[in-house]
């Protein structure tokens, strides 16, 4: 029986990995392999899990011991893969130096941890699977001869793209490029980028879409005199509801006609200065209403689209993966608005299921996208929305698929 060793950044704990709560019970249902789920980091809140799933809690500290952490500084010091990145990449930009050091001190962190298990676990056939490729992926890229197990990763956005990183940096990546069994893009424009940025040899890479679950809700559209906008997103900085709000503004000015419906979904830092935007921007439109209904699990964001008419779902953000919450929505049979930003040209077809936005729109080009009422409520653009979704980013399919390659390996 093979284990199966998950290494995630909190799952089952909260916050984020929410890809990993469908992903999670096709692993559960799989024959003749044991999951074990390793994360690096926890918090106060877990989600439940399936009860032939096992918690591995190697990197969850039980204590804060700062003589640890004092060690693995000296131990840096110490590292071959230090020196090396010093005079590969530290050396280019001498602002890069803390980022390399701390990243050095988590992959000798890893490591030390990661050989640990592996002694207690020599007699069995392991694969691990890192949600991430990161440090901890690159720890067991050098103990993979040494130990003879199987390893493959996914990557996402942040653990691809070196450019939307500090000084344009990428710690590490360059030393680890080998000794991977596969490495699982979400997107097919992200095989090209690591090839032709680190030099990954193509047949080690593979494309392996993520998905949301059916929950076999058709969203219906509003009357023609009513528009309701959905969003959903943490209130950060690089989601830009700020934008959003200006060009909601300028929609209600210019379609007086129109009774506007805003709905956002999701909390953040910026909530409070978001809201009060709101407030001065939105307060004197007498045709547009809005909430702010916070942070809601998937479940609970599946049982509004149940429930309201929902026009379009709008993404505005600068950066961007493969959002699952645009999958949700037009699981739901709901058209999109969103950037050409990392994999949203691979989901949204400019005219077909939505509008495809420049990479940095303006809140007057996201006005004028909003303004095209008619186009989001006809039913042929909606039913596209969901084939895009079935095609591409049903769960059902992709991840028994995905298990079934990982197992192959």
């Amino acid at each position: 029986m093979k284990k199966i060793i998950l290494i995630t950044s909190y799952f089952p704990y909260y916050p984020g990995e929410q890809f990993l709560e469908s992903e999670i019970n096709y692993w559960a249902s799989t024959n003749n392999i044991e999951l074990i789920l390793m994360p690096i980091g926890k918090s106060a809140i877990a989600r439940s899990i399936p009860k032939n799933i096992s918690l591995d809690k190697t990197f969850i500290p039980q204590k804060n011991i700062i003589r640890e952490k004092i060690l693995y500084v000296f131990k840096t010091f110490g590292s071959k893969v230090f020196y090396y990145e010093i005079v590969t990449q530290i050396f280019k930009n001498l602002n890069r130096f803390f980022f390399g050091l701390k990243a050095v001190i988590k992959y000798i962190y890893f490591r030390d941890g990661l050989q640990q298990f592996l002694n207690k676990n020599q007699n069995s056939e392991l694969v691990f699977y890192t949600y991430w490729h990161t440090e901890i992926t690159y720890a067991l890229q050098s103990l993979k001869e040494e130990y003879n197990f199987k390893l493959v990763t996914r990557t996402h956005r942040f653990d691809i793209y070196e450019e939307a990183r500090e000084f344009k940096y990428m710690p590490l990546r360059r030393q680890f490029i080998n000794n991977i069994d596969k490495i699982f893009t979400i997107t097919d424009g992200a095989k090209k980028y690591l090839m032709d940025t680190y030099g990954y040899n193509k047949h080690i890479i593979d494309t392996a879409r993520l998905g949301v679950s059916e929950h076999n809700i058709i969203c219906p559209s509003n009357l023609a005199h009513i528009f309701q906008i959905v969003s959903c997103s943490f209130l950060s900085e690089v989601k830009q509801i700020d934008k959003l709000i200006d060009a909601i503004s300028i929609m209600a000015k210019m379609n007086t006609q129109i009774e506007i419906i805003w709905t956002h979904i999701g909390s953040g830092k910026l909530e409070s200065t978001l809201k009060n935007k709101a407030i001065s921007q939105l307060k004197n439109r007498s045709n547009v209403t809005y909430e702010f209904l916070g942070e809601l699990q998937n479940e609970q964001i599946f049982q509004f689209y149940n429930k309201h008419n929902v026009d379009v779902f709008i993404n505005v953000s600068s950066s961007e993966g493969v959002p699952v919450s645009i999958m949700e929505a037009m699981s739901c049979s709901i058209p999109i608005i969103a950037p050409d930003v990392g994999g949203i040209s691979e989901m949204l077809i400019d005219g077909y299921n939505g509008i495809l936005l420049p990479s940095i729109p303006t809140a007057g080009e996201i006005s004028e996208a909003l303004g095209k009422t008619s186009f989001f409520k006809k039913e042929i653009i909606r039913k596209k929305a969901y084939e895009i979704y079935k095609k591409n980013y049903d769960a059902q399919v992709n991840y028994p698929n995905f298990i079934k390659r990982v197992l192959e390996i």
